[in-house]
C-alpha cells in the first residue's frame, strides 16, 4: 500500500468510497441533500473535494492494483482531519492506521487535532472509533455538519 496525492481525476473514486458511508448517513436524516450539496454555511461535497485538492489537503491509500483502499484529508489551517473513510472492501485497520499516520505527520502534532465522525453503531464506525480511540482522539461533542449530528473528536497533546 502507498499514499498518493488525491488528483481531479481521482473524485470519482472519492464519491464512490463516501457512497460507502452513504446508510449509517441515512441512520441519522433520511435526505441526502444538504449532506452533499451544502448550506448557505457549508461547502457542497464536489466543492469542497476540489477545495481539498487545490489545496494538497487529500491523500489517497492505494494498493498494488492502483485501487481506492481509503482517503484521509486535512485542513493544515485549522490542524483538523476534515474526511477520514476506509473502503469497506479492503481491511479496514492497516488501511487506516496508514492514512492516520500519514495525516498526522502533515499536521501539527504539538497542538490540538480534531476530527469529525458519524454516530452510528455499525460496525464500520466503530471501527473507526476504536482506531481513533487507539490514536488518542477523545469524544468532544455532538456538532452539526452539513445538516447530520456527528461526533466531535479531539486528540490533545
Amino acid at each position: 500500500m502507498k499514499i498518493k496525492k488525491v488528483c481531479l481525476s481521482d473524485i470519482p473514486n472519492w464519491v464512490l468510497l463516501s457512497n460507502e458511508y452513504d446508510k449509517y448517513v441515512k441512520e441519522t436524516v433520511s435526505d441526502l441533500t444538504e449532506w452533499y450539496e451544502g448550506s448557505n454555511t457549508a461547502l457542497s461535497f464536489d466543492n469542497y473535494m476540489k477545495s481539498k485538492i487545490s489545496k494538497n489537503e487529500a491523500f489517497m491509500a492505494i494498493d498494488e492494483k492502483n485501487e481506492c483502499c481509503g482517503i484521509i484529508a486535512i485542513s493544515k489551517k485549522n490542524n483538523n482531519i476534515t474526511f477520514f473513510g476506509v473502503s469497506h472492501k479492503h481491511d479496514f485497520y492497516s488501511t487506516g492506521e496508514y492514512l492516520l499516520d500519514y495525516a498526522l505527520s502533515q499536521l501539527n502534532q504539538n497542538i490540538s487535532i480534531k476530527i469529525n465522525e458519524l454516530k452510528s453503531n455499525a460496525e464500520q464506525i466503530q471501527k473507526t472509533y476504536a482506531l481513533l480511540n487507539k490514536y488518542k482522539f477523545v469524544y468532544l461533542c455532538d456538532v452539526l455538519e452539513n445538516g447530520v449530528v456527528v461526533n466531535c473528536m479531539e486528540r490533545i497533546q
